[in-house]
Order: C-alpha cells, then sequence, then structure tokens
C-alpha cells in the first residue's frame, strides 16, 4: 500500500477491466541487459528532470541505516534492494550540476545498466484530484473525510458502516466535501488538494487504510452494463456515479476498503504528496511499483504511449511509492501531478509498454 499517499489498489481504475499479459511474478528473473544510451527513446527524454528526482529519493535513502530494505527479488535485490548499496551513485548524483542536461545524461549511461522487466506491462497513472471542502462541517459541506480512527476496532470498519455514521464523532474529521463521490475518488487517489472557502489550499495525503478488500469499481460498472470496457477511466467512473445518485452510494459501498486522509501542512504548489520512499513526488518522474519485485528508489524507464495523443511516452522515472493494487514487475503506476491535465491523462492511462529497471553498475574492488 501507498504509506503516505495512496493505496494504488484503488489508483489502477481504469487497469481492472484491461486484459493483462501474464504476470511475471515477484520473482522473475530480470530480461536482458541493455546500454542505456540505446534505450528506446531516450535521446528525446529530459535525463536532467530524472537526476533531480533520483536526488531527491537519494537524499532519504542516504540518511537510512545500510541495511535498511528497499525491497525488489534476486539480481534487483542484489544490487539495489538496501540503503548502503546506493552510496556511491547517490554521492556522484549530488556531484552533478542541477538543470546541465549532458552532465545528467552522461551520468546514467555511465554508471547504470538497464535490464529489461519480461513481458509485456501494463502502465496506468495516478494524480492529486482537486476538490472543493472545508476544514469545517457547513452548508454545502457534509461529506466527512476521516482521519485514521485512534482503535483498531474503528479502524477495521468496512466503509458501508462508515457511510452509516460509526465514525461520526468518534474520529477527528480532516475536511468535509460537498459530494460523496468527491470524497470517493479522492480516496481512490490517496491525495489531493482541498479548495477552501477562503481560497487557500489544503493539502491531504494518506492516513492509512481500513484492511477490508478491495474491489474495483470499474469492474463492478462494467459488469452492471453501465460502462462499456473500453470506456472505464476515472473520469467515465466519476461522471456515471454523479449522474445516478440514487445508486452510486451502493456501487461505492462494494469496495469495503476505505483510505483515511489526513492533513499535509504546506507543500510547495509543483510537488506531490510524499510517497512511501517519504520524498515528495514529482510529476511524470516518480512511480509506484510492486516492492516485493523492485526495490524503491531506482530508476525506472517507462516506454509506452500517452492515451490522449497516441505518441510516444518515453520516460526515465524513480520508484518512490508502492501500491496495493500493483502485483507484479511489469506494473507500474505514473503520478502526473495534480491540475485539470494531471488528470485527463492519469484517468485514461492504461497502456501497454514496456519496463527497464536501471541497476548500478559494480564498483571496482579495491
Amino acid at each position: 500500500m501507498r504509506r503516505l499517499l495512496a493505496l494504488a489498489a484503488t489508483t489502477a481504475l481504469a487497469a481492472c477491466t484491461v486484459q493483462q499479459q501474464p504476470q511475471t511474478g515477484a520473482n522473475a528473473p530480470l530480461g536482458r541487459r541493455t546500454p542505456v544510451s540505446q534505450l528506446p527513446g531516450w535521446r528525446q527524454d529530459n535525463a536532467a528532470a530524472a537526476l533531480s528526482s533520483f536526488v531527491t529519493s537519494c537524499k532519504a535513502i542516504l540518511l537510512m541505516p545500510p541495511d535498511s530494505r528497499l525491497g525488489g527479488t534476486g539480481l534487483a535485490a542484489a544490487r539495489a534492494g538496501q540503503a548502503g548499496l546506493w552510496q556511491p551513485a547517490c554521492t556522484a548524483a549530488e556531484a552533478v550540476a542541477p538543470n546541465d542536461e549532458a552532465a545528467a545524461r552522461k551520468f546514467f549511461e555511465s554508471r547504470f545498466i538497464a535490464y529489461a522487466v519480461p513481458g509485456q506491462a501494463l502502465i496506468t497513472g495516478y494524480f492529486e484530484p482537486e476538490v472543493r471542502g472545508s476544514k469545517n462541517e457547513r452548508p454545502g459541506y457534509r461529506v466527512p473525510l476521516y482521519a485514521k480512527p485512534p482503535t483498531a476496532a474503528l479502524a477495521s470498519l468496512p466503509r458501508k458502516a462508515i457511510d452509516h455514521g460509526a465514525l461520526y464523532r468518534k474520529v477527528p474529521v480532516t475536511a468535509y466535501v460537498t459530494n460523496p463521490v468527491d470524497a470517493f475518488m479522492l480516496q481512490i487517489q490517496g491525495s489531493g488538494r482541498i479548495l477552501l472557502p477562503d481560497g487557500n489550499i489544503l493539502r491531504v495525503g494518506f492516513d492509512g487504510q481500513n484492511g477490508q478488500p478491495y474491489t474495483p469499481i470499474g469492474l463492478i460498472l462494467e459488469q452492471m452494463g453501465a460502462l462499456k470496457p473500453d470506456d472505464v477511466s476515472y473520469q467515465s467512473i466519476s461522471a456515471w456515479l454523479k449522474s445516478h445518485p440514487d445508486q452510486a452510494r451502493s456501487v461505492m459501498e462494494q469496495n469495503a476498503r476505505y483510505v483515511y486522509l489526513r492533513p499535509l501542512g504546506p507543500l510547495p504548489p509543483n510537488e506531490g504528496a510524499p510517497g512511501a520512499l517519504g520524498v515528495p513526488l514529482t510529476a511524470r518522474r516518480s512511480t509506484a511499483i510492486d516492492e516485493s519485485a523492485l526495490p524503491l528508489g531506482t530508476p525506472l524507464y517507462v516506454a509506452t504511449t500517452d492515451p490522449v495523443t497516441g505518441t510516444a511516452m518515453d520516460l526515465l522515472t524513480v520508484t518512490q511509492d508502492t501500491g496495493g493494487g500493483i502485483h507484479g514487475a511489469d506494473r507500474a503506476d505514473i503520478f502526473f501531478g495534480a491540475g485539470p491535465k494531471a488528470e485527463q491523462i492519469a484517468g485514461s492511462m492504461r497502456q501497454p509498454g514496456r519496463l527497464y529497471l536501471l541497476l548500478p553498475k559494480p564498483e571496482p574492488s579495491s
């Protein structure tokens, strides 16, 4: 699960209806080696932006005890699965001048080898929704976003019980929003921006979840015949729920899992909420992965297509988040930031693609 940002089982709404290739599994070996310079679209990507995201990860990793586990299995775990293994690459990265595209490109090409993740990957997206809300309950703002309950008994209640008031006046409320669908979809993404009546913005993020089973709403609507498989997206799900208020609550309650949200305090507008690695996410440069398959903090090259334009989308990202709905090495969930453009692309992102994990080259023995 996303420890600080989201529960990624819920972010891949559209992915629930896509026929995936057979999963490689967490223990599947990595594929062929590829020089970084020969990755598809490498010359067109912005290596300096990727390096900035990598350095952000390094700041957290270098503060960890050297034996801290970052995840992964097999070669990925052996070369990148512990914090101490990143000391040489992180030290070198921090010495590269910011925004120096040539130097950033040389850094990745000289210090890493790319390994293809076997099989066709499924690439999805997530973002930070912007919804109107209030810190206090008031006319027009009646739907609560609960913080994590203080006891396990309350924290484990299913969504239906919570919707029927089981937490009322027993748990702190992070904010109130106008519509139960907005509350539900905000939980789906696991973080967001509450547009307050006074013009300020309240940033909220993942504060735990109730441990109940997750049921994809997109799949439910498809089985109902409400949406066609090719039309399942964040936008279509939200629109259907809002246009069918008499059915929306019962549909949403079929997903028993509830995500608690907490205030995040002031954050720069251009930064995402912290992900599982504990660092702010960067639009188009942060990915959520299955940490049992791939280590956190590792550069991951994503070769796919833009769902809106159909053009190539080749990005060097960094694995800075995790998700309960992301299983196997052949899954990646790209963070796209906030705002209408981020919503448009993330909400419809369910593209096939290829993944390449960049592992640091072994250091020469002394």
